[in-house]
């Protein structure tokens, strides 16, 4: 029999690897203040998403079964935030000053976290029902998750750096902060169309 635990590992870094507004916010703030100073980011991200499991897995999917609309409103509101988080790398990859000055609050990482649509898929499909029973086991899941967590957003910051390594591309990082909130729109585009088409 299959660990659970690693099963849940696998999945989450699936699921973490793949481009998404967080990772997004993590590359763009690689490519403008380098891997260092992207860190403390990587600690919002991991309670932003500690917070979103607990609440949907511990309250909202409780609350969900009497009000079939509450997940609806979340990811209506989700949809709406990156989509302001889009306009907004947009904005400032037209000024350079920008590219030196840290881009990316704690706060915007956190709010993005939190209404991430990753943190619903977690709580209600890979993390095994047992961690929502039990403080003992979520602690355990949670862990797991972390460790998964961590080296994939130092990965994607990694990248960002990388990409502005060499002066050369430094004259790009507009057009690669435009192509960052292109993909915050393609997501809170597809959201919402998948909320209107459900």
């Amino acid at each position: 029999m299959q660990d659970p635990l690693l099963m849940l590992a696998l999945y989450t870094a699936l699921v973490l690897i793949v481009p998404g507004p967080t990772n997004t916010l993590l590359l763009s703030s690689g490519l403008k203040v380098g891997v260092r100073r992207t860190s403390p980011l990587i600690a919002a991200e991991a309670l932003g998403y500690v917070s979103s499991i607990a609440l949907w897995g511990f309250f909202l999917n409780a609350l969900s079964a009497d009000r079939p609309w509450l997940p609806v409103v979340v990811k209506l509101l989700s949809s709406a935030y990156i989509l302001l988080l889009a306009a907004k790398i947009w904005r400032q990859s037209g000024a350079l000053q920008h590219v030196t000055a840290s881009p990316v609050s704690l706060r915007d990482m956190f709010v993005t976290t939190v209404m991430n649509p990753k943190a619903l898929l977690f709580a209600s499909t890979l993390f095994p029902l047992a961690a929502f029973q039990s403080a003992a086991y979520f602690g355990r899941t949670i862990g797991v998750f972390l460790v998964v967590l961590v080296p994939i957003a130092i990965g994607w910051s990694t990248l960002g750096m990388l990409l502005t390594a060499r002066r050369t591309w430094a004259s790009h990082t507009p057009t690669l902060l435009r192509g960052a909130s292109l993909v915050l729109l393609t997501f809170s585009g597809s959201l919402m169309y998948s909320v209107l088409t459900h």
